[in-house]
C-alpha cells in the first residue's frame, strides 16, 4: 500500500536539523542513527563530535523534539567534490541502502548545483563553506537512516505545504543576504514550490532544509491529501520566537483513496519449446498443474520462430519455494536447453475457498466455491471449481455451460440473501 508523508513547513519553514528531529519524533531509533553519526568522525578529518541527543523539548506548548550536537571542527570550507566524495565514504560506512545513498547525493548535489549557478563557477571549481561541514552529514545522512528505520523509502509519496522562508536577514560566509538566502530561493525555484514570507524577522528555512525535498522530490500541495494518519513528528530547533513556534511537523499515513489490494512477488519460468508433440505439452501441464506441486499458473502460447517454425511458448507461474522442481520437469518432459527466469511483482487479492450446499432438480450437491476479497474484506469475486462443475455436470446430463451457469445462479442467490 502506498505510504503518503507530508512535510508542514508552512508555519516554522524546514530545516535539516528539525526535519531529522521529526523523524525521531515520529518513531525513528535515535540510538541508531546517533551509533551512525559517529561514524562520521572517521571520515571528516579534523571535525570532533563532542556531544549528540536527540532531546524531548517544548515550544509555545508544544511537546517537539530537538537534536543536541556539540561540534569542533578545524576546516571551514571544502571543494564541492571534495564535499561529494566524504559524503560517499559517509553513506558506504553507514550501510545506506541504494535509495538512502541516492536521496543523500541527490540532495547534496542540489546544493552544488545552485552554489555553482550563484557563484558561477563549475562544481570542480566551486567551494562550499556552511554546506561542508560534517553538520551537513548529519544532517542528510541522520534523515536516511531515519527514513529507512521508518521504511519511508519504499512505495512512499512525499507531499510539503508552501515553505515558510522568514524575512529580514542572515549573516553567513559571504556576508549579510536577505532571507530567503539565494540558495533557498533557487532551489524552490526549480522545485516549483509556493514560498510564505515571514511571519518572523528571522531565516526560517536553510539550503540543507531544502535540499531534502529536493531529494525527496515532494511534491507541493496546498492542503493535505486523503490520507489516514498513522504517525505524528514534531522536530524544533534551537531559535525560539514570541509570534511562533519553531516547528516543523511530519505527517505519515496512508491514502484512503487507494484501492486496499495486497501485492506480493512471484517467479514467472519461461522457456521456447519446439520438435514437440501435442501430446508431451499436455502432460507437461498435467504434470506441473497438480496441487502437490504448487504452481499458481500454466499457459502455452503458440507462435512462429525463425524460418516460420512452429514454435510453443511455455510460461510458468511458482513461487521462489517451488521453482527449482518446476525448472527440473520442465528440463525432464521437453528436452529444453534453456529456461529464463523473472521475479514479477503482482497485485493479489484474498483468496479461500468454501463448501456451499446447493438444491437442483430436488437433489443435494456441494460446490466448492474460491472467493476472492481485497485487503478491507470486501468480496470481489466468486468462483465455483472447475472439476466441481465438470462432475456435476455428468451427474445431470447437461452441458458444462449449461452447469456453470445454473450454478453461479444459485450461488448468487444465496450471497443476495445472506447479504439480507
Amino acid at each position: 500500500m502506498t505510504k503518503i508523508a507530508v512535510i508542514d513547513a508552512q508555519l516554522g519553514g524546514i530545516a535539516g536539523d528539525m526535519f531529522l528531529c521529526a523523524l525521531v519524533d515520529c518513531g525513528a531509533d535515535k540510538v541508531k542513527i546517533i551509533k551512525k553519526i559517529r561514524q562520521f568522525e572517521k571520515v571528516f578529518a579534523g571535525s570532533i563530535i563532542k556531544d549528540i541527543d536527540f532531546l524531548t523539548t517544548e515550544t509555545h506548548g508544544i511537546k517537539a523534539t530537538k537534536l543536541h550536537i556539540a561540534l569542533e571542527e578545524k576546516y571551514s570550507e571544502r571543494q564541492a567534490t571534495e564535499m561529494l566524495q566524504l559524503m560517499t565514504k559517509c553513506c558506504n560506512c553507514s550501510k545506506l541502502s541504494d535509495r538512502g545513498k541516492q536521496f543523500v547525493l541527490n540532495s547534496l548535489k542540489a546544493i552544488i548545483k545552485v552554489e555553482s549557478v550563484i557563484h558561477n563557477k563549475s562544481p570542480k571549481d566551486l567551494y562550499l563553506h556552511e554546506a561542508s561541514s560534517i553538520d551537513t552529514a548529519v544532517d542528510l545522512i541522520g534523515s536516511a537512516v531515519a527514513l529507512e528505520d521508518l521504511n519511508l523509502f519504499e512505495d512512499t509519496i512525499f507531499y510539503t505545504t508552501k515553505v515558510a522562508v522568514g524575512g529580514g536577514t542572515t549573516s553567513f560566509s559571504h556576508g549579510v543576504v536577505p532571507n530567503p538566502t539565494n540558495a533557498v530561493l533557487e532551489m524552490l525555484k526549480s522545485l516549483q514550490i509556493p514560498i510564505a514570507g515571514g511571519p518572523v524577522d528571522s531565516e526560517l528555512t536553510t539550503p540543507t532544509g531544502v535540499a531534502i525535498l529536493c531529494g525527496l522530490n515532494a511534491r507541493e500541495t496546498l492542503f493535505y491529501p486523503d490520507i489516514y494518519i498513522n504517525k505524528i513528528g514534531y522536530g524544533t530547533g534551537i531559535k525560539k520566537f514570541e509570534k511562533i513556534p519553531n516547528l516543523l511537523r511530519v505527517c505519515v499515513g496512508s491514502n484512503i483513496n487507494e484501492e486496499k489490494i495486497s501485492k506480493d512477488f512471484v517467479t514467472v519460468l519461461e522457456t521456447n519449446i519446439d520438435d514437440v508433440s501435442g501430446e508431451i505439452l499436455g502432460n507437461l501441464i498435467e504434470k506441473l498443474s497438480s496441487e502437490e506441486l504448487g504452481v499458481k499458473d500454466v499457459s502455452i502460447i503458440n507462435g512462429l520462430t525463425k524460418k516460420n517454425r512452429p514454435l510453443s511458448v511455455l510460461k510458468v507461474i511458482c513461487s521462489e519455494k517451488t521453482e527449482k522442481n518446476v525448472v527440473r520437469i520442465i528440463f525432464e518432459e521437453t528436452g529444453t536447453l534453456g529456461i529464463r527466469k523473472m521475479i514479477n511483482e503482482r497485485y493479489r487479492l484474498e483468496r479461500h475457498q468454501t463448501i456451499v450446499p446447493i438444491k437442483i432438480m430436488k437433489k443435494d450437491f456441494k460446490i466448492t466455491v474460491k472467493i476472492s476479497k481485497d485487503d478491507n474484506g470486501n468480496v470481489i469475486n466468486m468462483k465455483p471449481e472447475y472439476e466441481d462443475i465438470k462432475d456435476l455436470a455428468n451427474v445431470l446430463g447437461f452441458s458444462y455451460k449449461k452447469t456453470q451457469e445454473l450454478v453461479n445462479n444459485l450461488i448468487f442467490q444465496k450471497s443476495i440473501l445472506k447479504r439480507r
